[in-house]
């Protein structure tokens, strides 16, 4: 078997010491001559050197890498939070390292416990429970940099970015009210999450009568297509639908289409993550836009300690077809 090439291999085929190379196969590397410099990436191309990465992380206490845990990367709206930590931090130079907790507090637990074997600077969190995920983001918070993103858990000391969610519902129903309509039935899914129960009490606090909340167990088109199934066979049809998620109002808009009810002329159809969905569907659906991307610009501040608080970020309405003006 080959013998590993060292890190005094490389130094001795660049004629420069140990600690030079180091330095320059660190990136710390500010006081060396460019020419030295040079010759340390050479050698390590010519020769096959690979830096050790574990011995690099302790040595200069950065891995480069954060931790993302989210709920689903099923859901759309998480598949995108995903893809712009990861086009955020590939621009420089790090990584994203992805868990999915299938929606489960019990697996939620078991990966953060399991944490201590990742190598990574920080851990952002969207957790599945307001309540029940508190004790495994608080523990992680002891000892880890945690930033809690999309949602909080009750009590944990860890900053947070997020959606001002009563914000959205109250641009949403001041939109569908201006048009007209009085009733307005919200779509929410996942009552456990704090974004759901803050969706949901500012939904009542401004809606009023003739207004009403309907629970669906998941953010899925499932979900959608049962919650239309539902509405169509009450005996007070609303004339407006606020879903909480793309994915729901996805298979409620299809659901509604194959019963023969247009939308907007017969139901008006708004929604909440702003994700490539509603922008495909016909028509299109009216959405609070995107902030994925500030969220994530926001969170990584506070993780490379360029913000010191959280922030909550204000929502914009996004008109399309589906409201009717």
């Amino acid at each position: 078997m080959a013998r590993r090439v060292s890190l005094k291999d490389v130094a001795t085929a660049a004629g420069v010491s140990p600690t030079t190379a180091s330095r320059v196969l660190s990136g710390v590397d500010r006081n060396v001559a460019p020419e030295l410099a040079e010759r340390v990436q050479a050698a390590t191309v010519e020769l096959g050197y690979r830096v050790n990465a574990a011995a690099r992380a302790l040595r200069l206490q950065t891995t480069g890498s954060i931790a993302l845990v989210v709920p689903s990367v099923a859901n759309p709206y998480y598949a995108e939070l995903v893809a712009s930590y990861s086009r955020h931090l590939d621009a420089e130079g790090r990584r994203v390292v992805t868990f999915d907790t299938n929606d489960s507090v019990e697996s939620e637990r078991r990966q953060l416990a399991d944490m201590d074997r990742v190598m990574v600077d920080a851990v952002l969190i969207a957790p599945v429970d307001h309540e029940g995920s508190a004790p495994a983001i608080a523990a992680l918070a002891a000892t880890h940099a945690v930033v809690q993103v999309d949602r909080i858990a009750a009590g944990v000391d860890a900053p947070a970015v997020r959606l001002d969610n009563a914000a959205g519902i109250r641009l949403l129903v001041e939109h569908l009210r201006e048009g007209g309509r009085e009733r307005i039935v919200l779509v929410d899914a996942e009552p456990r999450s704090s974004a759901s129960r803050e969706r949901a009490e500012a939904f009542r606090e401004v809606a009023g009568l003739g207004c009403t909340v309907l629970q669906m167990p998941t953010f899925s088109m499932h979900s959608g297509t049962e919650a239309a199934r539902i509405l169509r066979e009450s005996a007070d049809m609303p004339d407006a639908v606020i879903c909480t998620a793309d994915v729901v109002s996805l298979g409620l808009l299809t659901a509604f289409q194959h019963a023969g009810l247009r939308v907007p002329q017969d139901i008006a159809l708004a929604t909440f993550d702003g994700t490539a969905l509603s922008g495909v569907t016909s028509p299109g659906l009216t959405t609070l836009d995107s902030v994925v991307d500030e969220i994530v610009r926001a969170s990584l501040e506070i993780v490379d300690g360029t913000r010191t608080t959280g922030l909550l970020v204000t929502p914009r309405v996004l008109v399309r077809e589906s409201t009717g003006h």
